[in-house]
């Protein structure tokens, strides 16, 4: 697989679900590379639970596996003005997530947000 990658970004992008796919084939990936220090996060952040992003470069075969959270894909923003009290945050469905600039370009991307989108999620909100 590192070998089809091989010149290309593969991102992921979505909720837990996409990251722990994420975590998941770079671990699988990295058994195939003998020499280990040669993967690294490119901005030297440590893999921990946060809202970011991640981007892993496979550098014998210069590659990037790259997570983004974004649970919904969509803009989540403030509700307008003169909104019930009860709505918190609306989804700007017309308009793609704010980090979306930083997935822009990417030879290969997976979207998930299916652990979102249930409509006891959506309505509790």
């Amino acid at each position: 697989m590192l070998e089809r990658l091989s010149n290309r970004r593969l991102a992921f992008v979505g909720d837990s679900i996409g990251r722990n796919q994420w975590e998941s084939l770079l671990c699988l990936l990295s058994t195939a590379v003998t020499n280990k220090s040669s993967i690294y996060e490119v901005n030297r952040r440590l893999i921990t639970k946060h809202t970011g992003f991640l981007v892993f470069k496979f550098t014998e075969f210069n590659c990037t596996i790259e997570y983004y959270r974004a649970p919904y894909l969509v803009l989540q923003s403030r509700p307008p003005a003169g909104s019930p009290k009860q709505v918190k945050t609306i989804l700007k469905l017309d308009k793609m997530d704010w980090g979306s600039v930083k997935w822009k370009g990417a030879d290969l991307i997976v979207f998930n947000s299916g652990h979102w989108l249930n409509s006891e999620k959506m309505i509790r909100g």
